[in-house]
């Protein structure tokens, strides 16, 4: 069965059976860590990129009065953070939803992967842009989106990063968290979060689906009420790309 980052990889560029399986092998052996626990601490050392291969959890940064910005949710295929490949010091702290299976990728192994296959090169420079574009619109939702938009953005990104890898279908998807971990994405507070959550129940844009999921009945119009989806889109490398590499 195909690992999260290789489906997700997949996605937008023709994968070769050597491609998959060294894709496979990256983050081995894996390693386990409970929900609840850290795995990175701002401003700590880190010496190796964390590849998340089941499970959920979330970079954030933490004022000295204790108020959080959940920066972004790291779900099962994403690799968190490439940046530690030329930076010391971890700039966010990383903190397990669930019970999560990870590996610890060193910037050798990229570096040999990359080496050996120009294709797996190309498709981590997409997966980085990629990541580039839901940064930029986290920034517009938190800086200029009502309470409304920007949880209709946050519930529509994370249906259609679990689509990806085959962790959400067709009506909705489980999110194991509480309201306080998405009013800390959303930049709201509690109390702010249950009204505008309950506003776009009323308004038929999502229900709740016990015990921990969301029900999206009507993807269109949650799309039309947040704006900025084409951050989402995972277009294919260009055809002529992809050819320039088979060469």
């Amino acid at each position: 069965m195909p690992t999260p980052l290789v489906l997700k990889l997949a996605r937008v560029l023709d994968l070769g059976a050597a491609d998959v399986a060294a894709l496979a092998a990256l983050g081995s052996p894996s390693r386990r860590c409970a929900a609840g626990r850290s795995l990175v601490e701002a401003g700590r050392r880190m010496s190796a990129a964390i590849l998340v291969h089941e499970g959920w959890a979330v970079r954030h940064r933490t004022l000295a009065d204790g108020r959080r910005l959940v920066l972004d949710f790291v779900l099962p295929g994403d690799i968190c953070d490439p940046a530690v490949f030329v930076t010391s010091r971890a700039d966010f702290s990383m903190q397990a939803l669930t019970d999560l299976r990870y590996g610890l990728v060193q910037s050798e192994d990229v570096l040999d992967l990359v080496n050996r296959s120009p294709r797996i090169g190309a498709a981590f420079w997409w997966a980085e842009a990629h990541e580039e574009a839901i940064t930029r619109a986290h920034l517009v939702a938190i800086g200029r989106m009502s309470a409304y938009e920007r949880v209709a953005y946050l519930l529509w990104e994370l249906w259609t990063r679990l689509r990806v890898v085959n962790l959400a279908d067709a009506d909705g998807f489980e999110a194991p968290f509480g309201q306080d971990v998405l009013a800390d994405a959303a930049g709201l507070s509690y109390v702010h979060l249950s009204r505008t959550l309950c506003r776009l129940d009323r308004d038929g844009l999502i229900h709740r689906r016990p015990p921990h999921g969301w029900r999206i009945p009507d993807a269109a119009r949650l799309r039309e009420a947040m704006q900025i989806s084409d951050a989402l889109h995972l277009t294919p490398l260009p055809r002529r790309i992809q050819q320039r590499l088979s060469r």
